[in-house]
């Protein structure tokens, strides 16, 4: 507001100037102001409005409108330049008549001083708020003192009777206006398209990659809204930092930038990665149907892998061990990887055509009612999760057992759910009641 109250007060007393003096240059420059005062009239509008918080329409937030704001500032340049160029090729090829006294002087010094210090404090507003429109508004300012000092020696030029003087320093002001426009234009079009500086991807790449745990940044999505920036992150990390990691990047990249900074990160464990690596591998592998019950072992880099392949019941060993050692030196390809064991299963294996619920109810039976040395076997509750197979099963047992005879029989239906569920992690507990 106090910019644009200057603005209006300098564009009254250089169009005075101009009138008594009939200088272009002066001229020139009290377009300039007027231009100034819109300017600083659609910044300040165009700031106020960017600043207000997102809502059901705009999510983001309204920050755009900043850069909207400084899009209209570079076009109002560019038509203030045409016409101050228009009449200085006007005023070359016809002269006109020049009165400088002491006023027009005056004027410009004031001008130069009250540029400076609105340029000053619209600079820093800038670099806090990294607000395009207030950026332009100080660009333009602090162009005016190098115009205003070009407009004085002018001045001085016209009255020594160098009377082109006058309207080539038009020529150059316009110049001037011209490369303020492009470099404000750009810089919104950036901002209005979503482009973001190379560099500043660059600057969160490091960020990401610096942190602990974070082994490889997948994917970089960004775009730049005034102070903040926003979008996505997919980051490859150990297994178990899933959690951390997100806040973690966001932080960094805050502290690197020195800007607001709102990401999704998506986190990917090495261990997931390695799964998905080597089910697309088994697709590969001639004789191999499908793979299951992948577990991984092992930290960082060193990891050991064991899998289930599952292959016709009808070929021969011969060909099963050519299958499995083709998969195997696959998966030791995979980064990372030290080891891989695969077990071959045949097709026809009744585990792998059931759900997890009907793989409960065949347990179920075979457990109910079931006498191990004499002892009926009272299944209390059980639990079946989905490939990689995990089977909990609880039992009851009398009080008075003593414990190497309970530890036998939790063996012996740790076997039979075995037997029905051939590589399942199987865990049996045992109570002297029920829960």
């Amino acid at each position: 507001m106090s910019s644009l109250i200057a603005s209006l007060c300098l564009f009254l007393l250089k169009l005075l100037a101009g009138i008594i003096t009939n200088s272009l240059g002066i001229l020139a420059e009290a377009m300039h102001s007027a231009l100034d005062s819109l300017t600083s009239l659609i910044t300040f509008l165009s700031v106020r409005y960017s600043a207000k918080p997102p809502d059901s329409s705009h999510t983001y937030g309204h920050r755009k409108y900043d850069s909207i704001g400084g899009l209209i500032g570079a076009a109002l340049l560019l038509v203030t330049m045409s016409w101050v160029a228009l009449e200085a090729v006007i005023r070359l090829i016809k002269p006109v008549e020049i009165e400088i006294g002491i006023i027009p002087f005056i004027v410009m010094v004031v001008s130069i001083a009250v540029d400076a210090e609105r340029s000053r404090a619209l600079k820093k507003a800038a670099s806090i708020t990294s607000s395009r429109a207030l950026e332009a508004d100080a660009l333009h300012f602090s162009s005016d003192i190098f115009t205003s000092l070009t407009v004085i020696a002018g001045l001085f030029l016209v009255k020594l009777g160098i009377k082109a003087a006058d309207p080539i320093i038009g020529l150059f002001i316009s110049i001037l206006f011209l490369r303020s426009a492009v470099k404000i234009a750009k810089d919104s079009l950036m901002d209005l398209t979503d482009r973001i500086d190379p560099s500043l991807m660059d600057e969160i790449r490091k960020a990401c990659s610096d942190i602990p745990g974070v082994i490889r940044v997948n994917r970089i999505r960004a775009r730049s809204v005034g102070n903040m920036v926003l979008g996505d992150i997919s980051v490859l990390v150990d297994s178990g930092m899933e959690n951390r990691i997100p806040k973690e990047i966001s932080k960094r990249i805050s502290e690197r930038l020195r800007k607001d900074v709102d990401f999704i990160v998506e986190t990917i464990s090495a261990d997931e990665e390695i799964k998905e690596a080597v089910k697309r591998i088994s697709s590969e592998i001639n004789g191999v149907i499908e793979v299951h019950g992948i577990k991984i072992s092992g930290f960082n880099r060193e990891k050991k892998v064991s899998v289930h392949a599952v292959v016709d019941p009808d070929i021969d060993i011969v060909r099963a061990h050519e299958i499995s050692d083709a998969l195997e030196r696959r998966i030791k390809e995979i980064p990372g990887v030290v080891e891989a064991i695969v077990h071959v299963d045949p097709a026809d294996l009744p585990s792998l055509k059931m759900t997890d619920k009907e793989l409960a109810d065949m347990i179920r039976r075979e457990l109910e009612g079931r006498k191990i040395d004499d002892y009926e076997v009272i299944l209390e509750s059980l639990e079946v999760f989905d490939p990689p197979w995990t089977v909990n099963v609880r039992i009851v047992l009398p009080k008075s057992m003593p414990l190497k005879k309970a530890h036998e029989i939790t063996h012996e239906v740790e076997l039979i759910v075995r037997r029905i569920l051939p590589g399942a992690s199987v865990t049996v507990h045992f109570s002297s009641y029920k829960i």
